[in-house]
């Protein structure tokens, strides 16, 4: 995929509405559980918009970051486009009530 794995993280965290960490090793730990399944469908939509040229379908790109903006450019056919940022979702923080007593 030769994408960053902190970039790879924050799609995930962002699309899952938890946080998380990656260990020394270099392995995703998230807070919460979760379906494989959900894991899967997630880095599918990854690669869909941040590896596959849309234009020729290789997944042989670059994401290159630019005046704060992405942009995925094919090394097979040179074809760009600017990618959208990853933008986290609403996530409710409960907390403990005050009883008030």
């Amino acid at each position: 995929m030769h994408r960053q794995p902190d970039h790879v993280m924050a799609f995930l965290l962002a699309e899952l509405g938890t946080s998380g960490s990656l260990d020394g090793q270099q392995r995703l730990v998230v807070k919460g559980r979760f379906a494989p399944k959900n894991f899967e469908w997630i880095l599918r939509r990854y690669i869909s918009d941040y590896v596959i040229c849309p234009g020729c379908k290789s997944p042989d790109t670059i994401l290159m970051k630019e005046n704060r903006l992405f942009f995925l450019r094919c090394e097979k056919c040179g074809s760009g486009r600017s990618v959208a940022p990853i933008k986290a979702g609403f996530v409710a923080r409960v907390g403990r009530r005050n009883t008030g007593t």
